[in-house]
């Protein structure tokens, strides 16, 4: 059906209007959340009545790796990111600190009482052991490529990081993201930026500060106390340490379930923003 000039202009410019509405709600100022011992760096989005979503990055980026999912997650939820210890603004610790703690000041400094916790590998182990200390703050889980402590990494996972590190240590980064695993090999321009965001970060690397970090029990054992909704999403090309555990997971946690996402390696979100953040949105609205 073809529109009349009229309707296709009143058509533009509600889309128009709307892509204003969206870009006004995504320009976002850094806040602090007061800590134990510091302070973490946070952005808040969306319209405060919505449902809330707290995204947290990985072991090797900071919350800017969730860039392309920010804009579409915050049009439709309260969407909160923020800065792990020692990762983008947020300063290295200089006490012992303990991350779930951390997680509890930002959604405290943000006004957020419950939220579906969406987390990168290492920030899906974050999530999970949230979950387990906090159930009644806990709406549900996504896991994209979860890392959960108490599992153990097989001889082929620790080599290649072994490798990784060497190849960071030198400053070769370009190299580094090259690994099969991270993103699928057509993925030039997501690695291009994950280059990018690094040599801006250096700091994410460097670990500073981040073995001062408390270490609380071990999740594994306890995946079965899960009580939220929780989807565990993994990349087609991740590493089968990462598929394994993804798997372990879904089939440990009473109300989970596990999807792939084609065409997609570990940093998933990089390379399919809009399917990620479409799985993200239709399972907090099932919620």
């Amino acid at each position: 059906m073809r529109l009349s000039t009229p309707v296709r202009a009143i058509a533009a410019g509600c889309l128009l209007s709307w892509a204003g509405l969206a870009q006004a709600r995504t320009e976002t100022e850094t806040r602090f959340a007061e800590a134990e011992g510091g302070q973490i760096a946070y952005e808040t989005c969306g319209p405060e009545q919505a449902k809330a979503v707290v995204l947290l990055h990985d072991g090797i980026l900071h919350s800017a790796a969730w860039d392309d999912v920010w804009p579409r997650l915050c049009q439709r939820f309260h969407v909160v990111r923020y800065d792990r210890r020692g990762y983008g603004r947020t300063p290295a610790a200089t006490a012992p600190f303990a991350s779930v703690d951390d997680l509890v000041a930002v959604m405290k400094a943000a006004g957020v009482a419950h939220a579906t916790l969406v987390g990168s590998s290492s920030g899906g182990g974050v999530a999970v052991d949230f979950a387990l200390a906090h159930p009644e703050a806990t709406d549900g889980l996504v896991l994209a490529g979860p890392w959960v402590s108490g599992f153990s990494p097989s001889a082929g996972f620790i080599a290649r990081s072994v490798k990784l590190m060497a190849l960071i240590k030198t400053g070769n980064l370009e190299a580094a993201v090259k690994d099969p695993y991270i993103l699928t090999p057509s993925a030039d321009a997501e690695r291009a930026r994950v280059v990018a965001l690094l040599r801006a970060n250096p700091q994410n690397l460097s670990g500073a500060g981040r073995k001062l970090e408390r270490a609380g029990p071990e999740a594994r054992e306890h995946l079965g106390e899960i009580r939220a909704p929780t989807l565990v999403l993994v990349g087609a090309v991740d590493i089968r340490d990462v598929v394994e555990q993804s798997k372990a997971v879904a089939q440990a946690a009473p109300a989970a379930k596990l999807e792939t996402v084609p065409d997609a390696g570990h940093f998933m979100y990089l390379e399919r923003p809009q399917v990620f953040a479409d799985r993200v949105a239709a399972f907090v609205d099932a919620e």
